[in-house]
């Protein structure tokens, strides 16, 4: 997806015309335009802004955020942040971690999903 098309279904899905968005930046109807079309690419300043209106990095507007590929386990990410939990959310992520277990566990010797 080219910048222009993610930066038109971030304004749509925010209910905010070109009009709008522009006068949020401080800039023009057809200079948002030209952005949606891939006529025009906006500056670093302006990125930053795009991203500060709908929230999102800027690494999302230009297409960069390709999910990672994940652990093979959640160890690493427990060791400390347990600690920091009260005992009921500790037990809440322990739980959560079985139900994960059960739900996706082979099955009559299918592949894990």
């Amino acid at each position: 997806m080219s910048f222009g098309q993610r930066l038109k279904e971030l304004r749509e899905q925010n209910n905010m015309t070109r009009d709008e968005l522009g006068k949020r930046l401080g800039m023009s109807y057809s200079t948002i335009a030209k952005y949606e079309t891939n006529n025009r690419f906006p500056d670093q300043d302006t990125l930053v802004k795009l991203a500060g209106v709908f929230d999102v990095s800027v690494d999302h507007l230009l297409g960069n955020d390709k999910p990672r590929d994940l652990p093979e386990t959640v160890a690493p990410y427990l060791a400390d942040g347990l600690k920091e939990l009260t005992p009921e959310a500790r037990k809440e992520v322990m739980d959560f971690i079985e139900y994960v277990k059960v739900k996706y566990a082979k099955k009559d010797g299918d592949d894990k999903k």
